[in-house]
């Protein structure tokens, strides 16, 4: 299976920001799967998550609107941790946005917006690390696959 470029080296992040709480979510690839480590700088976690590319969701881009996005969702028993990253194509800046969305079930737990200026993320970066694991998009299903042709 090949890696995901950004996972080439374990320190390298596949989404980093901070929040105005002062606490940060660092997203890290490895060989089969994603972390998730939310917390304060420099102190242990408050919540360490590691998944295996079979146990998140990547909702990649739709090809519409003004902004490019796309998030990844971590489960931990009944709670969701969506991280979004948003690039804005229409403006000159093409500011790049993002948070994470803790959910769950329909209830809306938190929304946590990063501070301008915070976010480390590249464009597609979720769904190219999905499909650096193996995965394809079944654009006639809207939905990843692991049988690609």
């Amino acid at each position: 299976m090949a890696l995901p470029h950004l996972a080439k080296a374990e320190d390298e992040h596949l989404f980093h920001c901070q929040f105005d709480n002062g606490k940060e979510v660092t997203l890290r690839t490895f060989e089969d799967g994603v972390s998730y480590v939310f917390g304060r700088p420099k102190t242990k976690p408050e919540l360490f998550l590691t998944r295996t590319y079979d146990e998140i969701a990547v909702t990649p881009w739709n090809g519409v609107g003004r902004s490019i996005w796309e998030d990844l969702e971590f489960q931990n028993a009944d709670v969701t941790y969506r991280i979004w990253g948003n690039f804005d194509r229409m403006t000159e800046a093409h500011e790049i946005t993002g948070g994470i969305l803790v959910e769950r079930g329909e209830e809306h737990l938190a929304r946590l917006e990063c501070l301008p200026g915070t976010v480390t993320y590249t464009p597609f970066s979720f769904s190219d690390a999905y499909e650096a694991a193996g995965y394809c998009w079944n654009f006639d299903d809207s939905q990843w696959q692991e049988q690609c042709e």
